[in-house]
């Protein structure tokens, strides 16, 4: 299962920086696909979707317009969040513009009142997931070894069928065109 805004959060290193949401709560479930360090405006232009976004703030445009444009271009690209420290750029709050902008947009936005270690945070959320696509991909290694080894022995439908609810734990059911059942199996 993917690590969430919510997940990266509640990461000692990020917790001990004193986060505190002030846009998206209502979004803090999204999937963090990876985690971007970024202090230039442009970052948009370099990202995929499902980041989330960690900035000191240093680069950021200077003005209300500059700020709503960089979150109108995270916003677009589906960024998972942003988390702004406080302290070198901004002083202990963000700009009000910024923050109702990114409330309008929808946009997790979190600051982050104490310095922290960014590496602290990437560290261990690309660890987990590199983890878990390296257990992904083990599982379909295993997956196709098992089709294969069916598919050479010539396994009979009820073979494949109970493999199928073995490894999905759940009913499977073979079906031919005109959607009559030739035969299923249930999970036992």
């Amino acid at each position: 299962m993917p690590m969430t805004v919510r997940d990266v959060l509640e990461l000692p290193a990020l917790q001990q920086a004193g986060p505190r949401v002030l846009a998206g709560r209502d979004r803090l479930d999204a999937p963090v696909r990876w985690v971007h360090v970024a202090e230039i405006p442009e970052i948009a232009d370099l990202l995929r979707g499902g980041e989330l976004v960690l900035t000191t703030g240093i680069g950021l445009p200077p003005d209300d317009d500059g700020l709503r444009r960089w979150i109108d271009g995270l916003a677009a690209v589906g960024v998972a969040g942003v988390v702004v420290e406080l302290g070198r750029r901004f002083g202990g709050t963000l700009p009000a513009g910024l923050v109702e902008h990114a409330r309008s947009r929808n946009l997790p936005l979190i600051a982050l009142r104490r310095e922290m270690r960014f590496v602290a945070v990437t560290e261990v959320v690309h660890s987990v997931i590199v983890e878990e696509q390296t257990a992904d991909l083990l599982a379909k290694d295993e997956i196709h070894r098992i089709f294969t080894e069916l598919s050479v022995e010539g396994a009979e439908p009820r073979q494949v069928l109970r493999e199928v609810t073995r490894l999905s734990r759940r009913p499977a059911v073979l079906e031919n065109l005109a959607h009559q059942v030739l035969a299923y199996e249930t999970v036992r």
